[in-house]
């Protein structure tokens, strides 16, 4: 068990290095960004496009200055904002509560103010901000040093046998940090999200053209299917 674990992070040291080798990253566009708004577009994120969350984020920081803009509006108007990110009647209501809960709370910048284990906690106790939501907010605000998993990644990783049916959220992301030093973890959390979009699909996988073919179990079926 100890050599297979050995040569499994050996591995996953091996596809960490390359796609960040291969895949470039903006770390740029995430700088100088308002608390609440940021986490308003990762909760729009969710199931969406990247350009869909762009346009619906305009059309809400048009209608909304703040915090208690929110709070205070009618669930229709916030639906409206948003409504080109898509899931807009799931996402309006909980974004009002979630903005009602942090003027309870004290805001943002207090919660921003604790430790990771903390913030994260509360993050994840409101009802829409799971801890992947949670982990996702807090490295864009504060680079605190998670590789959050999202669906593209857990693709990638069961293709490529690092993640196997047993892996929760956690287990998954616990294997992603143990083979990844903190600096690099934003890095890799974006790279990954950008090699499932464009190479590792969830439909057509760029196998033949892939940088990770030569290790990757799921393209030697593909070759030999």
């Amino acid at each position: 068990m100890a050599s297979e674990s050995r040569d499994m992070n050996k591995r996953l040291t091996t596809i960490i290095e390359r796609v960040l080798e291969q895949i470039p990253v903006d770390l740029e566009r995430f700088r100088s960004r308002d608390p609440f708004k940021t986490l308003v577009a990762v909760i729009l994120s969710q199931r969406t496009s990247r350009e869909n969350v762009r346009a619906a984020l305009r059309e809400f920081e048009k209608r909304f200055n703040s915090v208690s803009d929110v709070a205070s509006a009618d669930i229709k108007s916030i639906g409206k904002a948003i409504k080109r990110a898509g899931l807009w009647r799931q996402k309006a209501p909980r974004i009002k509560m979630i903005a009602k809960q942090l003027l309870k709370m004290g805001g943002l910048e207090r919660i921003l103010s604790l430790p990771y284990e903390e913030a994260r906690k509360i993050l994840s106790s409101m009802k829409g901000i799971g801890p992947k939501t949670a982990d996702v907010y807090l490295m864009i605000m504060r680079r605190d040093p998670v590789l959050p998993i999202d669906t593209h990644i857990f693709r990638i990783m069961r293709r490529l046998g690092i993640a196997d049916e047993k892996d929760d959220y956690e287990a998954l992301r616990r294997k992603l940090e143990s083979a990844t030093p903190p600096e690099h973890r934003m890095r890799a959390h974006l790279a990954l999200i950008e090699f499932g979009r464009t190479i590792c699909k969830a439909r057509s996988p760029r196998c033949q053209s892939c940088f990770l073919a030569d290790i990757c179990p799921y393209a030697r079926r593909i070759r030999c299917s």
